[in-house]
């Protein structure tokens, strides 16, 4: 969402109550525990709600409109400046409720993000269990993250906050927590938002904080390694995640293992490449970076000359001179050159 205001919701901002405007829209935005991640959309001028009506809400799936949202905002923008009036008092909940509002208004409101990290840590003080704090939280942060929000998915902010969590203190995060982070956070937020960059350098820190000496269980990398491949294969235009894949793929330790899984990925990615006749720059960077690697057999960097070969015959608009004539004769070139250079 824009930070902008169209001169429609500049003319309507005084066409209800926004006092009850906020009251209704805070009450919706922070999900209890166990309840799942919310799916906020923000509708516009041509989804018109009923008077009082100031949202819509199926289970978890929440529908606001921009200019109900405006109305809130201004509101509890007042309650968070009154707060911050007095700042040796540790934020209440009416001013927690307020920065949901303000986060889901403007991701990148820091003082919104740190009140809310001061609250946490006054609950925390104060004997709250730290399980119970933290969980409540992600899930604010993690819904504002994966719902069909532009801005909010690639927000360093809310990004930062996540991580902010993760380090606070709690019980170490497990092979299961982190891969569940990847596929329903990471992934999805990565989907909302093509070349999400944030997003897979969060996917990276994850890994590196959560486990720093590489003692991962062995079928942890395996089971992440197809999680990211399947995510790939389905946005094999991006090439954020092809990154994450290759980072991922030599990040196992094991000799044999990597060995097996590059070889298995480059195998499957070549099939469904050749299938298909993708010629992108982002599958096509993968491929030769991958052929180039050590452990790549003889015979799997003929397969990927073979390909090659099969895709820039069949491209024969403008003489060769295509994009995707040029991204085939690059990759070739290139991991030829490595390829013999390694």
């Amino acid at each position: 969402m824009s930070r902008s205001l169209d001169s429609d919701i500049l003319s309507n901002l005084k066409s209800e109550d926004p006092t009850k405007v906020y009251q209704d829209i805070s009450s919706i935005l922070d999900p209890p525990p166990g309840h799942g991640l919310l799916e906020i959309e923000l509708l516009g001028s041509s989804h018109p709600l009923e008077p009082g009506v100031h949202f819509l809400q199926d289970g978890n799936a929440i529908a606001i409109p921009k200019l109900r949202l405006v109305q809130a905002f201004f509101v509890a923008r007042e309650i968070l400046s009154k707060h911050l009036l007095k700042p040796t008092s540790p934020p209440q909940e009416e001013t927690v409720k307020a920065t949901s509002v303000v986060l889901l208004m403007d991701p990148e409101h820091l003082t919104a993000a740190n009140t809310r990290k001061k609250a946490i840590v006054a609950q925390l003080q104060a004997g709250t269990l730290p399980e119970q704090v933290l969980e409540a939280e992600q899930l604010f942060v993690d819904s504002l993250l994966t719902s069909r929000l532009h801005r909010h998915t690639k927000s360093p902010t809310l990004w930062s906050h996540r991580r902010w969590l993760i380090q606070s203190p709690g019980p170490l995060q497990s092979p299961d927590c982190i891969r569940s982070d990847l596929v329903n956070v990471v992934m999805v937020a990565a989907e909302r938002h093509p070349k999400n960059y944030y997003a897979w350098s969060h996917a990276r820190w994850l890994l590196e904080f959560s486990n720093g000496d590489d003692s991962w269980p062995p079928w942890f990398y395996k089971t992440v390694v197809g999680d990211v491949k399947t995510w790939c294969f389905k946005h094999h235009d991006d090439i954020s995640g092809w990154t994450y894949l290759q980072w991922i793929l030599v990040r196992i330790q094991d000799v044999e293992e990597r060995r097996q899984e590059c070889s298995l990925v480059l195998r499957d990615t070549l099939n469904i490449v050749q299938s298909f006749h993708w010629t992108n720059t982002s599958v096509w960077n993968f491929l030769q970076m991958l052929v180039t690697r050590e452990f790549i057999s003889g015979e799997l960097f003929e397969a990927f000359l073979q390909v090659n070969d099969l895709l820039s015959s069949s491209s024969t608009e403008d003489n060769g001179g295509s994009p995707a004539s040029r991204t085939l004769a690059c990759a070739r070139q290139w991991a030829a050159q490595h390829r013999q250079a390694s």
